[in-house]
Parts: C-alpha cells; sequence; structure tokens
C-alpha cells in the first residue's frame, strides 16, 4: 500500500538528523518510490509502497526520538477517481 509522510524535527536537531540520514537504509518491505526535501523548513517528504504495518514500525520506530511522522494512504488520482465513481453507484 502507498503512503506519504510528512517528516518534520526541531531545528535544533539538524545536525543529528542529517548525520542519521547519511547512514540510514530502508527496512525490508519499504519500497521508496520519491524523496523530497523542503528547502525552506525542518521538514522532509517520502513517498512509498508498505509491504506491511511491521515494515513501517521498522522504518519509523528509529526516529521517533527525534522526529514527528505524519503518515497517510495516497494513491494516483484517476485510481481514486475510478474508486469513487464505483462507491458513489
Amino acid at each position: 500500500m502507498l503512503f506519504m509522510d510528512i517528516i518534520t524535527w526541531d531545528p535544533k536537531d539538524n545536525a543529528e538528523v542529517g548525520n542519521r540520514f547519511l547512514n540510514w537504509k530502508y527496512p525490508e518491505g519499504i519500497k521508496v518510490i520519491s524523496e523530497w526535501q523542503d528547502l525552506s523548513s525542518c521538514r522532509s517528504i517520502i513517498v512509498y509502497d508498505a509491504e506491511n504495518s511491521e515494515a513501517y514500525a521498522y522504518a519509523t520506530i528509529p526516529w521517533m526520538d527525534i522526529c514527528r511522522f505524519d503518515s497517510f494512504p495516497v494513491m494516483d488520482p484517476a485510481q481514486s477517481i475510478d474508486i469513487w465513481t464505483k462507491c458513489m453507484k
């Protein structure tokens, strides 16, 4: 299932987040589709396919002491419209 995470952190932790990320490897079960770094704040956006909730946990728990995760499921707009159309019938 595809998810988007908006990850934020306190500016005082910027160096630590950067150092951790340089050595970070996503766990098995997480396939990253795309990543973006917000150049105006301490925020990163990641779209990924999570195989299961265990993979999600392994990807987020190591960061929870320093980052906040806003995670939500996402879908291609055309696919979403198709599902909405079917559900509304």
